[in-house]
């Protein structure tokens, strides 16, 4: 299908062309290069959108009008190229197929960035949120008193605990000597261990070196997908409310083309997961700024159709050719400048 808009022609009144025909006597080949074609002249007349027609200024002086074949196709130096008559064009679509072909591609985004998300939560399982052990660390406060990854904790402190948020809640409110009941094996065993403390910016903090029970299955990795998709969709949308709404950042807090890269190779080397699940973050971000309804974007595209709907006539396809190129100009602005504070913020580390 072609564009939105009437397609711009790739030969022009005035310019001299070669035609071949078809069987019917339709023109189906129209020559940029004329040299030895049989019928060559200069485009006096030319609709090959509605139309579909030609009218040449052949050598001798006769002017002769020639009906083209609608899969006629323009023949270049190195390619073929087929023309776009009205019935191919987006604009000759209904409203709903124009909104769908101009949504489908955000909608792509977000498939994308599903799929990799559901893959990571396939490889790493979605944590259960049970008060079971997924692991321990080596050497830590946990490992010391003998506790292993499957053991069900069901007290800290002398204080129950059912689920993995009352375990957190219950390691973190002391940060001496406690003792720790859990079920191994079906039995019921106690320990004693002392917290490890840690100060991070003047945060003091306790653990005692264990992580929870993931689980992996397809609905763990659904849920994964998910809960990620959905942690993607805050994350931006609270840097709209930085941007626009409580000014906590600026445009030049933002990152182009330099800066993601620069990030991505950091990234690259937390492993593949990591590299996976940003890779999906970014993908949700193309679809939603995508969708902005703002000029030149598909969302912007969006909008004129649905203008569209509430007038019921179509609007003038120049008037909105321009508004779309105002917007292309602004957006090339804006690449330019933050490609230029990526560079500086580059040298400058």
């Amino acid at each position: 299908m072609a564009g939105e808009e009437a397609e711009k022609e790739i030969v022009k009144v005035d310019q001299v062309v070669g035609l071949e025909f078809d069987q019917n006597g339709k023109v189906n080949k129209i020559f940029l290069d004329p040299t030895n074609q049989k019928v060559v002249g200069t485009i006096k007349e030319l609709d090959l959108y509605k139309a579909l027609s030609i009218t040449l200024t052949l050598e001798g002086g006769e002017v002769q009008r020639y009906d083209v074949d609608h899969d006629a196709n323009y023949i270049l130096e190195k390619s073929v190229q087929q023309i776009a008559p009205y019935d191919r064009c987006l604009e000759s679509k209904s409203k709903w197929a124009r909104f769908a072909t101009m949504a489908a591609g955000a909608t792509m985004n977000f498939v994308l960035a599903f799929v990799l998300f559901f893959i990571v939560g396939l490889a790493v399982g979605m944590p259960t949120g049970s008060n079971r052990l997924g692991g321990v660390v080596e050497n830590s406060p946990a490992q010391v008193a003998g506790l292993v990854a499957g053991d069900q904790i069901i007290s800290y402190n002398n204080h129950s605990v059912a689920n993995w948020e009352e375990l957190t809640q219950a390691i973190s409110s002391t940060k001496d000597s406690t003792t720790v009941t859990y079920i191994r094996d079906g039995q019921t065993k106690t320990v004693e261990l002392t917290p490890q403390i840690s100060e991070n910016g003047g945060q003091i903090s306790t653990s005692i070196g264990v992580s929870t029970e993931y689980e992996k299955s397809l609905l763990s990795g659904f849920n994964y997908a998910v809960f990620k998709m959905k942690e993607a969709f805050v994350s931006i949308f609270q840097t709209f409310k930085m941007l626009f709404v409580t000014k906590e950042a600026g445009i030049d807090d933002l990152s182009g083309p330099v800066g993601i890269y620069t990030m991505t190779s950091t990234i690259a080397t937390f492993g593949l997961t990591s590299l996976i699940i940003w890779i999906g973050f970014l993908s949700v971000n193309i679809g939603i700024m995508n969708l902005l309804p703002l000029p030149a974007l598909d969302g912007g595209r969006i909008v004129f159709v649905l203008i569209e709907a509430l007038i019921g006539r179509p609007i003038d396809r120049r008037v909105e050719g321009y508004v779309h190129m105002a917007g292309l100009l602004l957006f090339f602005g804006l690449f330019i400048y933050v490609t230029f504070n990526d560079v500086i913020r580059l040298i400058n580390a």
